[in-house]
This record gives C-alpha cells, structure tokens and sequence, in this order.
C-alpha cells in the first residue's frame, strides 16, 4: 500500500511537470505528454489488476471458511452416527445423553446445515 501511494504522489508529481512544461514550451511537449499518458494508462491498469486480486483473495476466504464449516459438520455427523449406532455413546468419547438432548443437537446442527446452504 505504501509503494502505491509513493507511486502514486510521485505520478501526481509529473503530471504538474507536464503540465508546468506545456505552459513554457508547448511544441517540445508531445513525446513526454504520450509518456505521461502512458505510464497512467500502465497505472489504471494496475490499480484494475489489483482490484481483481484483492476481490479474489476475498472469495477465497470465504470459500476457506464456508469449506472449514463443512469439515467440521461432517465431522459432527460421523461423531452422532457412531454414538447413535454404538452400544455404548461413550465408547466414542461422548458423554452419555438422554434420547432428548441428542435430538435437541441433532436439530440445531440441522439449522446450522440450513444456514450454510
């Protein structure tokens, strides 16, 4: 960010020098003005380009954290299914619950599943 702002200052700054050299001598100006305008070209083109990536990198922490959500669903899933079909719910490290408590956490999760759709 900080180059982007030198660059940027420093673009600002010959734009005036162009500008000053025009006033003072109008007919030795055309290859430096088609320079000027060049490097701002170069410079929006940047600045787009940057645009894109940083909107990239965005999407891709969303689908980072979306993914991570899913894993850890996944992983509540398996964790019930073996505590449903075990003959013993600790037998997996779960504490023992009553029939009531594991439909209460299977109907959250459940909730929790629609907001991640």
């Amino acid at each position: 960010r900080a180059v982007s702002e030198t660059l940027q200052g420093q673009l600002e700054e010959l734009e005036r020098a162009a500008a000053r050299l025009q006033e003072l001598c109008p007919a030795r100006l055309c290859p430096v003005s088609r320079e000027v305008q060049g490097t701002l070209c170069a410079w929006a083109g940047l600045r787009e380009l940057l645009r894109e990536t940083r909107a990239h990198v965005q999407q891709a922490g969303r689908l980072r954290h979306f993914f991570k959500d899913y894993l850890a669903m996944i992983s509540w899933t398996e964790d019930t299914r073996a505590q449903i079909f075990s003959e013993s719910p600790s037998d997996h490290g779960l504490p023992d619950t009553p029939c009531e408590e594991l439909e209460r956490r299977i109907e959250g999760k459940l909730k929790e599943f629609e907001v991640l759709a």
